[in-house]
């Protein structure tokens, strides 16, 4: 399942939920603070909770430019920030929880009053605290001079990235090619490889992962390959995979992302494996969620392994779990309640304990389902109730993926950048590289403007719709991409320290981020997040222009739950 835009909804426990950002209206104006003026060197400090509000205004002439921070402490808020005439400049969440900057930095285009609107993310957030300070006011002649510095800087990164940079021609390239000289030294090295994407809808990027795919197997031996997808229904596929039956006992067609892709994927194998009958390719789904299986075949196991009070039990939790996995097909409220969390991790505490008794009971094959079907919703509860303990959904993936890599395998991740990345707070691509070390190499995709397809938040009816963006913001890790070459192109480095890299390559910047849910009047900064681009990757596939994948038009409508 996707990363869910951060403006609109938030993973509960590791899983994505919708949340309405606003809170009502007559709420907010009774609980608001008056307007506060911002000059050089403002400074305020203010107690903040669920309802409040606060306001700000700076004054800049064309030309001038200004950063503010709002330091988050124990509550996560919003930031808007409006041009004179009240347009939407920015939109500020930064995937720091509830603690840090929401760094708001202003170049004026035009005289007049700025305006900034700080909120909680949501009604349900803690009370806290905030502090806005203006760290920069800067005159014409100064932003003018900070901005030359910051063209040479991109400039200095582009240089850097082109030292190791291939052009890709067109897509099918990839596979056919010789030679290309970044990727092929990436995957020489790896045991596994994340192949991300900067969106679940954009065809090209889509297309380029499938490619990379195709090489990785043709050229360089990887075998297995990991899905940021449903455990159970890959595992459902698996003898269709292998070659084994004339076609899947079960329909391939599911969810929307990826859904082109993902079937060209699976053909692809198939053909593969029964050309290859001894070293055929494996294709798993690493994700808990999903699961539409369970509720059949479960229930009897259970009341035969342990009687009926026992499956009485587990029948007054499995509503919970039933109702929290159909919600993940919509980014919908997968929340578990902490009690049915625990009844299945017993559960599961016992299957395995018990198991002399329950294999003669059961029969290896029957204990085996039960065993797994048990462990998965039990991984499933666990990063859906938000418990102390509770370990997220990328934790989840990336225990499937190791378990599943043998001593001398090489494998594939495929998942959006956002689990790939090989840095930030326990991702994927974040628990590969510290299991597997430079092992793991991560490979983002991204884009410099174009269309992607995505969910409308908070929609009744959960449609899809195509969305577009426009060309790059000037200091996004794409734009200096765009600089490295015309057309498309791939870049990689060395794992690891890189003491030659340039500043700007170190620092945090914008890069292409867009998760399953999309509001059509998002601000710019919805489709991107802060990224130290060699840090979090070993490479990067650059596609100027992407175009938006098709409606399949098929989706199943999925009610809202009642709490």
């Amino acid at each position: 399942m996707p990363e869910p835009d951060s403006r609109v909804a938030r993973k509960m426990g590791g899983v994505m939920s919708k949340l309405v950002l606003g809170v009502a209206a007559g709420v907010l104006s009774q609980a608001s603070a008056g307007p506060l003026e911002l000059h050089a060197g403002t400074s305020m400090h203010r107690d903040f909770g669920p309802t409040s509000v606060q306001e700000a205004t700076i004054a800049l002439r064309r030309g001038e430019s200004a950063d503010i921070a709002i330091t988050q402490h124990g509550i996560d808020v919003v930031v808007r920030m409006r041009s004179p005439n009240g347009t939407l400049l920015d939109e500020i969440d930064s995937p720091n929880g509830r603690n840090g900057d929401e760094p708001v930095s202003i170049r004026a285009r035009t005289s007049g009053i700025y305006r900034i609107h700080v909120q909680p993310f949501s009604a349900s957030e803690p009370q806290g605290s905030i502090d806005v300070r203006v760290t920069a006011l800067r005159s014409v002649a100064q932003t003018a001079q900070i901005a030359r510095q910051r063209t040479e800087l991109r400039r200095a990164a582009a240089d850097w990235l082109r030292q190791n940079d291939a052009a890709i021609p067109r897509i099918s390239a990839i596979e056919a090619e010789t030679s290309i000289p970044p990727l092929d030294r990436l995957a020489a090295d790896a045991r596994v490889v994340g192949l991300g994407e900067a969106t679940h809808g954009s065809v090209e990027l889509n297309d380029v992962r499938l490619a990379l795919v195709k090489r990785l197997v043709e050229r360089h031996g990887f075998r297995l390959i990991a899905l940021e997808d449903s455990v159970a229904r890959w595992r459902a596929l698996e003898p269709y995979v292998a070659g084994s039956t004339a076609r899947p006992a079960l329909p391939t067609e599911w969810g929307w992302i990826g859904r082109r892709a993902r079937n060209q994927l699976l053909e692809w194998a198939r053909s593969w494996n029964l050309s290859h009958p001894n070293d055929r390719v494996r294709l798993i789904g690493t994700d808990p969620q999903d699961n539409p299986y369970w509720k059949q075949q479960l229930p009897p196991l259970i009341g035969h392994a342990y009687g009926e009070d026992v499956a009485k039990a587990w029948q007054s939790h499995q509503a919970e779990l039933a109702a929290a996995d159909e919600q993940t097909q919509v980014f919908g409220d997968s929340s578990v309640a902490s009690a049915t969390r625990d009844f299945v991790q017993s559960m599961l505490a016992r299957i395995v304990v018990d198991a002399p008794i329950l294999r003669k009971r059961l029969g290896d094959s029957d204990y085996g389902l039960a065993l797994d079907m048990v462990g998965q919703l039990a991984a499933f509860a666990d990063f859906n109730s938000g418990g102390t303990l509770s370990k997220s959904r990328d934790w989840y993936m990336a225990l499937s993926v190791l378990n599943a890599i043998g001593p001398d395998s090489k494998a594939i991740y495929w998942g959006h950048n956002a689990h790939v990345s090989a840095s930030g707070s326990e991702t994927v691509g974040a628990l590969l590289r510290g299991s597997l070390g430079c092992g793991y190499r991560a490979l983002a995709t991204s884009f410099g403007s174009g269309g992607f397809l995505a969910q409308l938040p908070n929609d009744p009816t959960d449609r899809l719709r195509s969305h577009a963006v426009s060309t790059s913001d000037e200091e996004s890790i794409e734009s200096v991409l765009a600089q490295v070459r015309s057309g498309m192109h791939v870049a990689a480095w060395t794992c690891g320290q890189k003491p030659d890299r340039p500043a700007w390559l170190a620092d945090l910047h914008k890069m292409r981020w867009v998760g399953g849910i999309y509001a059509p009047d998002s601000a710019v900064s919805a489709s991107y997040r802060p990224y130290r681009l060699t840090d979090s990757f070993d490479a990067v596939v650059y596609v100027p222009v992407v175009r938006a994948e098709a409606d399949p038009g098929d989706r199943p409508l999925v009610p809202a739950r009642k709490r």
